[in-house]
């Protein structure tokens, strides 16, 4: 009787082993993919260029720098889940070469001329979006602090300013250039940063869409400066806070629209 009781506690051992090898117990990770979204300048309907004309109702600009951060960027899938793509701080600019000198520790700093549109974020979960949503600007807990880093950001770049009056911080977005109404011009300097005016964008697809194929968002720097009058203000900071807080809400609610996605 003893033997046939150690007979059965050892057949129930080695079953016992192999359900814990069951392959229905294995979790299989979750697949991931990489997409680009691509930020595509423009200028009302043209291309958008820099010291090049663009006559936009009864208005000429001609731009000589745009710059802007992207950040807190985040992906709604066709179930409603979010996913929060970590360190997404990403530096959106069009400029020629700009002299930063005094700016980072005094010295001598040349920053060379760049064109960037597209990010690219890589270990996206796999499956169908719906939605994008991401910040125009930096976000408290780093531009209180600019001695935390995260993605993109650096003080090494000139978007940081320590003219703003109560502490150093970010700037949110800066466009330069001249602009011209009938026979009144001006030279003009917008600059957006300070908390109030981080803001958040959200971009419907439409329709759910497949992330492994790019996404265009069109934005038209002119809808920046809608309701705004540059040749009597052209120069946009702090110090004209209503302006600043225009400039920042157009850029969150009209300038940055869906171009296309490929399905």
């Amino acid at each position: 009787m003893k033997h046939i009781l150690i007979l059965l506690t050892v057949a129930a051992l080695f079953s016992s082993c192999s359900n814990d090898d069951d392959s229905s117990d294995v979790v299989t990770p979750v697949a991931s993919q990489k997409t680009t979204i691509t930020f595509d300048a423009r200028a009302g309907s043209s291309d958008f260029a820099l010291n090049k004309d663009f006559t936009i109702g009864t208005q000429v600009y001609n731009f000589t720098k745009l710059r802007y951060w992207v950040s807190n960027i985040s992906l709604t899938d066709s179930k409603g889940v979010e996913y929060k793509v970590p360190n997404s701080y990403y530096l959106m600019e069009e400029v020629g070469d700009l002299d930063l000198t005094g700016t980072v520790n005094g010295g001598k700093m040349i920053y060379p001329a760049n064109k960037r549109e597209s990010i690219t974020l890589s270990e996206i979960p796999a499956g169908d979006y719906k939605k994008i949503t991401f910040s125009i600007g930096v976000d408290s807990k780093y531009n209180d602090n600019l001695s935390l880093q995260a993605g993109e950001l650096s003080i090494a770049n000139g978007m940081s300013s320590i003219a703003w009056m109560w502490h150093t911080s970010y700037i949110f977005s800066s466009i330069a250039g001249t602009v011209k109404q009938g026979t009144d011009a001006a030279s003009f300097l917008s600059e957006t940063g300070l908390n109030a005016n981080f803001k958040t964008v959200s971009v419907d697809f439409n329709s759910t869409v497949d992330l492994s194929k790019p996404v265009i968002l069109n934005v038209d720097v002119t809808k920046v400066f809608d309701g705004v009058d540059l040749v009597k203000n052209p120069k946009i900071d702090a110090s004209s806070a209503t302006l600043m807080s225009a400039v920042a809400v157009n850029m969150a609610t009209k300038t940055i629209t869906l171009g296309s996605v490929v399905k």
